[in-house]
Parts: C-alpha cells; structure tokens; sequence
C-alpha cells in the first residue's frame, strides 16, 4: 500500500539493561499494518538505518530503529558499552518485539539486521512466536569463531575492539551453541544480502547459512565489502517492500 504519508516519533523503553532509543516510522494509514524491526550493527546506530526505514514507510510499513544499550559509540541508548555483548542485544531485541506487539495496529513482524544485528535477529528469531520473515545484511556469523578462539586471560577489564570500549562481558555472552543449527530452526522466509569482497564477515559463512535454512534466498553482490552504498540499500528497501 503506498503512502507518502507517515510520521517520526522518537520514544523511549526502559529495560533492566538501560533505556532503549526507538525510531519510529509510523505510516499514517488505517487498521493494521506490517511491521519490520531493524537492529543495527557493532557501533552503528538507529540512526544509520533511516534510510531503509523510510523507503519501509512511504509503502505502508510500520518500521522501528533502534539503540542497542550500548551497542557502540553513536547510541543514545544509556547502557554501557563495556556492559554489551550478543546476549544483551537480544534481550533488548525481545524488549523491543514485546513493545511492538502492544500495539493494536501491528500485523506481521518481520525482523532486519546489518551486521552483528543480523547475527542477534537470526539466533533469536526461532524463538520468537509468530515471526513472519528475516531481512539480513552480511550477518555476522563470524562472530562465535572469532571470539572463543582467543584467549580469555588476555580480557582484563576494559579494552578496545573495533573503536569501542568493551570487557570480558562480550566474550562471556558469545553463543557456545552451534548458531548455524539454531537459526535453521527458524521455518518462515529469509532474505540474505552478503558484499562478495567483505573483509570482516567472509561471505563463506552466509554461503553456509544459506543452506541450512529451509525458505532462504542469498545475494552475494560482487566486489563489495562490509558496508552496502546508498543505491543498493534503497534497492533492499524496495526488495523488502515486494516480499512483504
């Protein structure tokens, strides 16, 4: 249903963790419309997403951004970064999916992550009742082979990884699961987008993804690396709008 009409609120969900930042992206249209929740990516931010979810809202679709407590160094979320891990970014993901789902004009939720919000979408999907599809862009998959291949000793305190200040937290909330098993738990449509040339999630683990999930389909764009230009990701955006 293609609107041009929608609004912007910004409001705010207290959790045990911290007060989650949320972005919304209302359309200004009557009785119930789908939903799509978008989770950002280490050190990235609600903010960074808007460009998706406007293209979401212009077609009818209620689209929510949000700040991971701490999810890196442009959130306006009040967690701690050296308090974030894997774990907390899903417990503020089903933080969120309870808020959404408190209001009467929700219908279908679908789930969109970049990065290690793909990850923490695609591991907490199968548990989540009624979740209708997944969007992932270059989800990082990478994640649990990265992290519990090092050395635990060498966690003392705080320390930076990637530009931000993390601690032993982070470690100690990577998956011990076999996380390819755990998302092919997840049976509804799944949408994969990967950069052929990424040098920080190789493509090889969507690749792998792919196979495993039951309704999947996996776009491996030639030649790009871990970040997707202005022109691609308004082509997510109209792809996402058709699959809903």
């Amino acid at each position: 249903m293609k609107t041009d009409k929608f609004k912007i609120n910004t409001a705010s969900l207290s959790t045990d963790q911290g007060d989650i930042v949320i972005d919304e992206f209302i359309p200004e249209t009557e009785g119930r419309y789908p939903c799509v929740i978008m989770s950002h990516g280490f050190n990235s931010c609600a903010e960074e997403l808007h460009d998706v979810a406007r293209v979401l809202a212009e077609n009818g679709i209620y689209a929510l951004c949000y700040d991971f407590n701490g999810g890196g160094n442009k959130g306006r979320s009040t967690g701690k970064t050296t308090d974030m891990s894997v774990l907390t970014e899903q417990n503020d993901l089903r933080a969120v999916l309870n808020h959404v789902k408190s209001s009467p004009q929700t219908g279908d939720i679908y789930l969109y992550g970049e990065s290690q919000g793909g990850f923490v979408s695609a591991i907490t999907a199968p548990d989540i009742p009624d979740i209708a599809g997944l969007f992932l862009v270059y989800p990082a998959f990478v994640i649990p082979h990265d992290w519990l291949s090092r050395d635990e000793s060498t966690m003392q305190g705080e320390f930076e990884f990637m530009g931000v200040k993390i601690s032993k937290t982070y470690y100690d909330g990577i998956p011990r699961y076999d996380v390819f098993a755990k998302a092919s738990e997840f049976k509804m449509p799944v949408k994969i987008w990967h950069g052929g040339a990424d040098p920080v999630v190789d493509p090889e683990y969507s690749l792998k993804l792919v196979k495993r999930y039951e309704k999947c389909e996996l776009k491996v764009i030639s030649g790009l690396g871990h970040w997707f230009p202005p022109e691609l990701r308004t082509d997510i955006a109209e792809e996402i709008v058709r699959s809903i």
